[in-house]
């Protein structure tokens, strides 16, 4: 049995989707993936590798992870996962592309057009958190806008770091929009302007990183966030200790996966006190466009007339009631398409349409090709 040892921290939302990617490769190549938790004890490396007797290793170091080292691993073929190259040295790296993130937070917070910009840091140094935090810096600075900064450099207890964050947040000039290192940090945000009386996203617009849907799903306002593509990430590597386990003496190389966008949600979504009713139709949109609702739904939920809550909604979002809904559907059939493993079959039901033939005919008006040819030339 070709065993190959995947350190990773499961409790990491992420590591569902990295999983795929590696095990999308490893069905290609007759591999057993053998999953490491490291979250809730001590790993002793070198035991699970003497146990195991792998023929190579991925290793997942995003929160630090020194008992991943080279000294562990010996001459085992390794491809570190989100690790530090600087503290490393010389070895096989896949990791996030902290400045295409930064990049893209900086897009869609400009894009509100505020007057003021800041990031927030992780809850202890993590060079991610800063590579995300110089290159939204420069983003915002090469718009001609400055951008304030909530580093402590340390790790702190959390209710002392949560109180210095909304002190922090008080003071900010208003409105702002925040960059979040993730996820877990856009929630913290959130939390401490509820703690400060803050509004989002009218006193302060949050935008995370990693779509944690556990997460930003269930904060009040929902979390806007950046989906970078996880699976694509574990693919990435896969192949990449594939190479290495063929070629021990490879020369080091680092690739870097791919954003694949913003997730709208309430914190980023701002819109005049008058059209508070548009805004509580989006969001029943893009929570339950897949679920079938119709315009008839939406309307009952903005309490006004259908022709003033089409008119309302025109002039708050430049499109109709079913143009959103139509977009919330395709969202995610692009999204199950990009799977090579997703039945065609199952699509109408988990993304809204009556039908296969409804979703068949509007497939083909979108983008003038049927879906197993938009999926071959997606997956090329």
């Amino acid at each position: 049995m070709k065993t190959v040892l995947f350190f990773i921290s499961s409790t990491r939302h992420s590591c569902r989707d990295r999983l795929e990617g590696i095990y999308r490769f490893s069905r290609q190549h007759d591999w057993h993936v053998q999953v490491v938790e490291r979250s809730f004890h001590a790993v002793q490396v070198r035991e699970q590798i003497d146990f195991w007797s792998p023929i190579g290793v991925i290793a997942e170091c995003g929160s630090g992870a020194d008992e991943l080292n080279t000294e562990s691993f010996g001459d085992l073929p390794v491809v570190y996962f989100d690790a530090d190259q600087r503290s490393r040295g010389p070895g096989h790296y896949v990791g996030s592309d902290s400045r295409s993130v930064a990049q893209l937070a900086a897009a869609h917070l400009l894009s509100l057009d505020l007057p003021n910009y800041a990031f927030v840091a992780f809850r202890y140094p993590l060079f991610w958190s800063n590579e995300r935090r110089d290159a939204f810096a420069a983003a915002v600075n090469k718009a001609g806008r400055g951008c304030s900064v909530f580093d402590p450099g340390r790790k702190q207890p959390p209710h002392v770091r949560q109180k210095k964050l909304a002190a922090w947040l008080g003071d900010l000039p208003h409105p702002c929009g925040v960059f979040a290192a993730n996820d877990y940090v856009g929630e913290e945000v959130i939390n401490a302007c509820a703690q400060k009386g803050l509004s989002v996203p009218g006193d302060i617009a949050v935008l995370g990183v990693d779509n944690d849907e556990q997460i930003c799903e269930n904060l009040s306002p929902t979390l806007s966030s950046i989906a970078p593509d996880f699976a694509e990430g574990g693919y990435l590597a896969a192949e990449m200790l594939g190479r290495l386990i063929g070629n021990p003496r490879s020369k080091p190389e680092s690739h870097l996966f791919k954003v694949t966008r913003v997730v709208t949600r309430q914190s980023t979504r701002r819109m005049a006190c008058d059209r508070s009713r548009v805004a509580a139709a989006v969001e029943m949109i893009r929570r339950r466009a897949c679920d079938g609702i119709s315009v008839g739904d939406v309307v009952s939920v903005m309490g006004v007339p259908r022709r003033t809550a089409e008119m309302h909604f025109r002039e708050a979002t430049g499109h109709t009631i079913l143009d959103e809904i139509d977009d919330m559907r395709f969202a995610k059939v692009f999204a199950l398409l990009k799977n090579p493993h997703q039945s065609l079959d199952a699509l109408p039901a988990l993304c809204g349409f009556a039908t296969g033939a409804a979703l068949r005919k509007a497939f083909r008006l979108r983008t003038g090709m049927s879906m197993r040819d938009w999926r071959k030339s997606c997956l090329k």
